[in-house]
C-alpha cells in the first residue's frame, strides 16, 4: 500500500468516528432513557416499602397513646362554706353559719356526670344533686372551658315539718385561664320552679363568681356566692325571700 493510500484510509477513518459521536451525542440529547428509568423507580411501589410504612404508623401510634392525655378523667373536690342569712320580711332574725360541702365529677371527653352533697346543720338540712355536663368548649377541666349541665337537686329538711323538696335546674358554668396557674370560675344555677305540699311554690337561683391557683394536680380556690330562694305558700300571695351569701373556699385534686 503507498503512503498516499494509508492517509487516505486513515482520513476515512477519523471521519467515520466523528460522525458517529455527532450522531450519538445528538440522540442522547434528545432522549435520555434512564432518566426515565429513574423516575419511575422514585415512584415504584413494593412490599418492602408498604412494611416500612405499616412499622413506622405502628411506632408514631404508639408514642402518640403514652404521650397523650387520656380522654377520661376525675375531680374530687371539698368545700368550707361560710355565710350569711337573710330573710327580706324580717320573719326570721339574720343569722350567720358554717358548713361543709363535696363534689365528685367524672368525664370522657367533652360528656360527664357529677354529684355534689352539701350538710347544712345550723338549718337542719342537706342537700344532694346529680347532674350530666356537657363541655361546649375546651378538652379538660383543667383548661379554658364552658359547661352547660342539667340536673336535679333533692333538700332533705329534717327540721319541723320535715320534708324533701326535690327541684330540676340548669346550669351555665364558664371557667377562664388568665395564666397557665392562675384563673377565673363563674357560675350561674337556675332551679325550675316546684310545688311542695309543705312550702307552696318555690322558686330559686345561685350564683357563683371565685378564682383559683392550679399546682400541678391541686387546685385552691375561693368564691363568692348568693342563693336566692322565693317562697309562696300555698292560699297566699306573699312571698318570702331568703338570701344566703357567703364565701366558699376549699380544695379540688384531679386525676
Amino acid at each position: 500500500m503507498s503512503r498516499f493510500s494509508f492517509l487516505l484510509l486513515l482520513c476515512i477513518m477519523s471521519f467515520g468516528f466523528q460522525s458517529h459521536a455527532q450522531t450519538a451525542s445528538k440522540w442522547s440529547s434528545g432522549f435520555d432513557w434512564t432518566k426515565r428509568a429513574a423516575a419511575r423507580e422514585k415512584g415504584r411501589w413494593s412490599l418492602s416499602d408498604w412494611l416500612a410504612i405499616k412499622e413506622k404508623n405502628q411506632m408514631m401510634d404508639q408514642w402518640l397513646s403514652l404521650n397523650s392525655p387520656s380522654p377520661y378523667e376525675l375531680m374530687l373536690g371539698g368545700s368550707y362554706l361560710s355565710y350569711d342569712k337573710h330573710v327580706q320580711d324580717g320573719s326570721s332574725p339574720d343569722k350567720s353559719a358554717t358548713s361543709f360541702s363535696g363534689e365528685l365529677a367524672a368525664y370522657a371527653q367533652f360528656v360527664g356526670l357529677g354529684l355534689e352533697y352539701a350538710n347544712i346543720n345550723p338549718e337542719n338540712y342537706s342537700d344532694l344533686s346529680g347532674m350530666f355536663n356537657l363541655r361546649l368548649l375546651g378538652n379538660s377541666l383543667q383548661n379554658t372551658g364552658f359547661t352547660l349541665s342539667y340536673g336535679m337537686r333533692t333538700r332533705d329538711m329534717t327540721d319541723t315539718p320535715a320534708t324533701k323538696l326535690r327541684q330540676q335546674f340548669g346550669q351555665a358554668d364558664l371557667q377562664l385561664y388568665l395564666t397557665k396557674h392562675f384563673g377565673l370560675d363563674i357560675k350561674y344555677r337556675y332551679f325550675l320552679p316546684t310545688t311542695n305540699d309543705q312550702l307552696g311554690d318555690v322558686k330559686e337561683d345561685y350564683s357563683e363568681a371565685g378564682a383559683f391557683i392550679d399546682f400541678k394536680a391541686l387546685r385552691i380556690f375561693g368564691a363568692w356566692y348568693k342563693e336566692s330562694q322565693k317562697l309562696t305558700p300555698a292560699g297566699s300571695t306573699v312571698e318570702t325571700i331568703t338570701d344566703r351569701t357567703g364565701i366558699k373556699s376549699g380544695i379540688k385534686i384531679f386525676f
